[in-house]
């Protein structure tokens, strides 16, 4: 099993933790100045596993329990991850699970990170090897420190969305573009790619933390993954900082 795995890219430099549900744990720029993070921190806390961002997995509400029981434990995704592939830059991990009885659900997953200097691009599939359409809703949980918080532009339109603390933003038909603005003109853009359509922006009720949900659809537009095909999501994400314009000084002092 894979201990924490460093991905370069210049400056930058990113930290994955297979053994943590291959959650990325350390996002930034290193050396003078550097080292400053951009997603909060993972700590233990309740004896549960907090802070950097995931790959996530969800199952939606089903009435019929028979279809239930043909969904995957979405805890799964939280288990260690085996390394499949790396290199600078880049990583693969891969997980393998079945569900406790014989042809209730069974799945592969893999999630690749590359780092290209300030973004990350990251892509998760799973396959379904069970023997009936798996009902699943799949995604990321990003979470950041409360700094980023202010305010939250989604899409083209450029809707501005300020939650109170506790409070839940949701978002059935998000068009793929969002930007979380922090402190020191820092900016995160995410980019998501059809079908990951659905988005929910929550700051924490008494902590100084704020998580965002990128899922597939769930309810009436939940499709369920058929047997023996894969799904695959991409989510691109950009840390970037406002640029100050130089200081002006005084003239210099001319000659006569």
């Amino acid at each position: 099993m894979a201990r924490d795995l460093e991905l370069r890219s210049e400056s930058w430099r990113a930290m994955v933790s297979p053994e943590r549900g291959g959650r990325l744990r350390w996002w930034g720029e290193a050396g003078a100045g550097g080292r400053e993070p951009w997603i909060r921190p993972m700590l233990l806390e309740r004896g549960r596993m907090v802070g950097g961002c995931m790959a996530r997995m969800a199952v939606p509400s089903l009435a019929d329990p028979e279809d239930l029981a043909r969904a995957p434990d979405p805890a799964m995704l939280d288990e260690p991850w085996q390394l499949a592939q790396r290199t600078m830059d880049t990583v693969t991990l891969m997980q393998h699970h079945r569900g406790p009885s014989p042809g209730t659900w069974g799945y592969q997953a893999s999630q690749t990170l590359r780092l290209q200097q300030n973004r990350l691009e990251w892509t998760l599939s799973m396959r379904n090897l069970g023997r009936h359409p798996m009902p699943v809703r799949l995604g990321w949980r990003l979470q950041f420190a409360e700094d980023f918080a202010r305010e939250l532009v989604l899409d083209e339109d450029c809707r501005l969305v300020q939650p109170a603390r506790g409070h839940v933003e949701s978002l059935e038909t998000w068009r793929g573009l969002a930007t979380l603005a922090g402190p020191g003109g820092r900016h995160v853009l995410l980019r998501g790619d059809p079908p990951v359509t659905t988005l929910d922006f929550e700051r924490h009720p008494t902590r100084a933390s704020l998580h965002l949900d990128l899922m597939t659809p769930g309810g009436e537009a939940l499709a369920p993954l058929p047997r023996g095909e894969e799904l695959t999501l991409r989510l691109t994400l950009d840390l970037m900082v406002a640029k100050r314009p130089p200081p002006t000084g005084r003239p210099a002092p001319t000659l006569l």
